[in-house]
């Protein structure tokens, strides 16, 4: 798989919805192609694997998305911490 487009932090240009489809991306490959190792970054990304579950059960949209959403999610989550507690 070509990783170039993971190189986030080189391209300070890009929106939202440009790196959901970039992660999506890479998260479809992985679910079918090497779902263990999607499991491990989630947890290393510290996903919850019960909101995830029920994410997952609750909506109609693709599972790719799904899980898309709840990463960019708890990055941004962490992202407010950090900011909180460095002022």
């Amino acid at each position: 798989m070509d990783k170039s487009y993971l190189k986030l932090e080189e391209r300070k240009d890009i929106a939202y919805d440009q790196a959901f489809l970039m992660i999506m991306r890479v998260v479809e490959d992985l679910m079918a192609k090497d779902f263990n190792r999607l499991i491990n970054i989630l947890y290393r990304i510290d996903v919850s694997e019960e909101k995830l579950k029920e994410a997952l059960a609750l909506s109609n949209d693709n599972p790719a998305s799904v899980v898309t959403k709840m990463i960019l999610d708890r990055q941004l989550q962490k992202v407010e911490t950090r900011k909180k507690y460095s002022s």
